[in-house]
């Protein structure tokens, strides 16, 4: 019974606000534009601190650009985390809110236009820390 009421009352509170159960969406982080803009879009600056403290594991010669597997791992304490990927046409393929100064580690699949740059930036208060690495596609896809 008391799933029956669970099921209801997740019913009636998804009619009553639905827009508030959608993820937001930035028009102006995910739009076709260079690396730099990119970072102005999402970041609201260029200025980048290299940090050794965020690690991006990836394979350094992908075959497949349709899937290519990449894990970010930071000891620092931040509070938002960004996955950009130079060539592609939207160059900013993962961004999340991280809590409570979380360390963060998150492994995910991407897409990659052709061989390029990968680049994580982690936002720590007002500072901007970023690691990169390279990534050559044998076969173009996306």
């Amino acid at each position: 019974m008391k799933r029956r009421h669970f099921l209801v009352g997740a019913v009636v509170f998804s009619a009553l606000r639905p827009f508030q159960l959608l993820a937001s969406w930035s028009e102006k982080s995910f739009r076709r534009s260079t690396l730099q803009q990119a970072f102005l879009d999402a970041l609201g600056t260029k200025d980048l601190l290299l940090s050794d403290k965020i690690t991006i594991v990836a394979p350094p010669a992908a075959g497949d650009s349709s899937l290519v597997p990449v894990a970010v791992i930071s000891s620092l304490k931040g509070e938002e985390l960004f996955l950009f990927v130079e060539k592609n046409i939207t160059p900013l393929v993962f961004r999340c809110i991280l809590y409570s100064n979380t360390l963060a580690f998150f492994s995910l699949n991407i897409k990659m236009k052709e061989s390029s740059a990968l680049y994580a930036v982690v936002r720590e208060g007002e500072k901007y820390f970023m690691a990169t690495v390279a990534v050559a596609v044998e076969a173009e896809g996306c």
